[in-house]
């Protein structure tokens, strides 16, 4: 999966989406990688992780900016198909109103 764009559920850091740079073990690295903090999939799909990996993101979701990262607790791994990559490369970075 090296070099694809994809899902990463961590027993500790939450859930990041990006480009998978390397894994080995439990530790994931990810480059262009961003945060989901809270998601919801476009069309009523299911709201699992694994329907944001088949379908992107719909509205109001919570997503960081796109960082390098090393996850050090990944405990699933899943590919994202073309059109969720783009949903999820492509969605605005959440903003603190102040």
């Amino acid at each position: 999966m090296n070099g694809n764009y994809v899902l990463v559920r961590c027993t500790a850091a939450g859930v990041h989406v990006g480009i998978l740079v390397s894994r080995n073990g439990q530790e994931v690295h990810l480059r262009e990688a961003r945060r989901l903090w809270y998601w919801r999939v476009p069309c009523g799909a299911p709201a699992f992780l694994s329907g944001v990996a088949t379908h992107g993101l719909g509205e109001q979701c919570k997503v960081g900016a796109p960082v390098e990262i090393i996850l050090t607790e990944a405990c699933e791994v899943i590919a994202c198909t073309d059109q969720a990559a783009d949903s999820i490369a492509n969605y605005p970075s959440h903003r603190r109103s102040v």
